[in-house]
């Protein structure tokens, strides 16, 4: 087990809930391990095999899931894993978004979450998944220049000044970075395509995501519902709003938060929007550098990116109910953001 003891919900008080149910678990030992540094995760699992450990268990956030898929599976640029060599991975979550986990079917909250997983652990019930790579790099939920990697840059500057990364300080930044898209929108080239063959091209669009799941969320309640038919058994999405001016832009860019998902406006927002499913490879690339983002993590500032999928990539412990579909009505949509307020 890793702990990341800066995960923000983490506390002694929540360890004493968490940890009764997993040692009620026969013949599972735990050997737990503190984080101390950015990427200590990843150099602790780095090497190891299911003839180290048969389970890793993550308690934390998106980051320290990230940091640990990346140790498994090492370079993206090499021969990928077999997963059946690799441990199985489990999360319990204890970060501000917890996206991979809730998208795994989880709770956000993580005493409910490590009941289900205990049982899940008990009953030896696990599903392989694709995971997405972008140059070396992996990540498990999404990745993406432009508007969301700024939005979770100035999170990022947030958290520095010593305040939670709620979902109401995810939403008031979005709205700003929303904001100065509008005045001053990136413009990105894309190009995909898919294992069938189809192929997907594009430039100067102002707003690109490519996502590994649906429907994911930083926003608490708010669904980010991109792409309908992906889930972690395909390959990547890509959804895109090709102008966010006037009021058909704006219609475009809430469709990450599943408003509109039954089309009543879609007369108005569907030449603005674009999506192209079941991508194996995407190449993304800007005139100038933007900043861009994976799993939640800002990576910097790049001009070029390759974007990869790759199917059965790891083994986790996760339900394997059917994903249930993305729709939401306008009312449902307004209800959770005055919730989120």
């Amino acid at each position: 087990m890793i702990l990341n003891p800066n995960s923000t919900t983490q506390s002694s008080e929540l360890l004493r809930e968490i940890l009764p149910p997993l040692f009620a678990i026969e013949q599972l030992s735990l050997f737990v391990r503190f984080t101390h540094h950015p990427a200590h995760a990843e150099e602790m699992v780095s090497g190891l095999t299911r003839e180290d450990y048969d389970l890793i268990i993550l308690l934390g956030g998106d980051g320290t899931v990230n940091e640990a898929i990346n140790g498994l599976l090492g370079s993206a640029d090499t021969e990928n894993p077999d997963p059946e060599t690799l441990p199985k991975l489990a999360v319990i979550p204890t970060g501000s978004a917890n996206v991979l986990v809730r998208a795994l079917g989880f709770s956000a909250d993580p005493v409910e979450a490590v009941h289900v997983l205990s049982r899940l652990i008990e009953k030896d019930i696990s599903r392989t998944i694709c995971l997405g790579t972008w140059n070396d790099r992996w990540f498990g939920v999404n990745a993406g220049f432009g508007l969301d990697a700024d939005v979770l840059a100035q999170v990022d500057r947030v958290r520095e000044k010593g305040f939670a990364a709620t979902p109401f300080r995810y939403l008031m930044v979005a709205v700003r970075a929303v904001g100065r898209a509008r005045r001053n929108p990136p413009t990105i080239n894309v190009r995909a395509s898919s294992r069938e063959g189809e192929e997907f091209a594009l430039d100067e669009v102002p707003v690109l995501l490519a996502s590994n799941t649906n429907p994911w969320t930083f926003l608490g309640p708010l669904p980010v519902g991109l792409n309908t038919e992906n889930s972690f058994e395909e390959g990547l999405s890509l959804f895109g709003v090709t102008d966010i001016s006037g009021l058909g832009g704006l219609i475009g860019v809430l469709h990450l938060f599943g408003v509109d998902s039954q089309r009543v406006l879609n007369k108005v927002s569907t030449a603005r929007t674009i999506d192209f499913d079941h991508a194996s490879t995407v190449e993304l690339s800007c005139p100038t550098p933007h900043r861009f983002q994976a799993d939640g993590e800002s990576e910097g500032k790049l001009t070029k990116v390759k974007l990869r999928s790759v199917p059965d990539a790891v083994e986790v412990y996760a339900p394997r109910s059917a994903r249930a579909p993305h729709e939401r009505s306008l009312r449902e949509t307004l209800r959770d953001f005055i919730r989120v307020f």
